[in-house]
């Protein structure tokens, strides 16, 4: 069977046709892709389910197996407060700026529920990753990931843009919180735990909350929406952060 995914324009689906590719030559599990006619991919199927919280673990190794292959043949040399191109992929977007500018927008506009930091602060843990060692972001969420009996699948290869170490990891962990409730925190330690065996440049639980703030910014938006039905946290936390 053949899973097709068609996209707005055939320029889409040609840079996710090159996303798709450099993953795989990073030696990422991802689905073949079949061919590309106009603005639709054809994918084989793969069976499994969508990324619960016990599969956090599996799916942070897989992800942080991916953001270390990208490092070592090209994201080392890259900066995050610049865009950088990639043979194949071609330009990742720079990270700090434009998350900047979308933070801003979104808190100017009201639109993120109960937010838990403010613009500046959002600003300055967005700014001190100019510092940080270059991987990227491919917008990991639960969909995103298929669970086989063989193993964790990569799927979705519409949007790569430079990220530090776990910035893509706390996506995955505040999605899948959005997506099926309130997440232990033991359960998001062993994600970490997972993920930072496996990379060159590990993660503090402090920068991966940071990262999350920055998330429920961008994500809230979308409750109700795609699956998420769920604040991401337990109200205590946030006010206890909050003092």
């Amino acid at each position: 069977m053949v899973f097709a995914k068609t996209y707005p324009s055939a320029q889409a689906a040609e840079q996710a046709s090159a996303h798709h590719a450099w993953l795989a030559r990073l030696g990422t599990p991802v689905p073949r892709l079949l061919r590309r006619q106009g603005a639709a991919l054809r994918f084989e199927t793969i069976a499994g389910h969508h990324v619960g919280p016990d599969d956090l673990p599996a799916a942070a190794v897989v992800l942080a197996e991916a953001h270390a292959a990208g490092h070592r043949a090209e994201l080392h040399r890259a900066r995050l407060d610049a865009p950088y191109r990639v043979p194949g992929p071609g330009e990742l977007a720079a990270f700090i700026a434009p998350r900047i500018a979308r933070v801003q927008a979104l808190l100017d506009a009201g639109a993120v529920p109960a937010p838990t930091i403010t613009a500046t602060q959002a600003r300055s843990i967005l700014t001190a990753a100019a510092s940080e060692s270059a991987a990227f972001y491919k917008d990991a969420n639960p969909r995103n990931f298929l669970v086989t009996d063989t193993g964790v699948v990569v799927v979705d290869f519409d949007d790569l843009t430079l990220a530090p170490f776990g910035y893509d990891l706390a996506k995955l962990c505040m999605t899948t919180a959005m997506t099926h409730g309130l997440l232990a925190e033991t359960t998001i330690q062993r994600a970490l735990n997972a993920y930072n065996q496996h990379v060159p440049h590990p993660c503090t639980t402090e920068r991966l909350g940071d990262w999350m703030e920055i998330h429920h910014i961008l994500t809230a938006p979308y409750l109700g929406r795609h699956g998420y039905i769920h604040t991401w946290r337990n109200p205590d936390t946030a006010e206890a952060r909050n003092r």
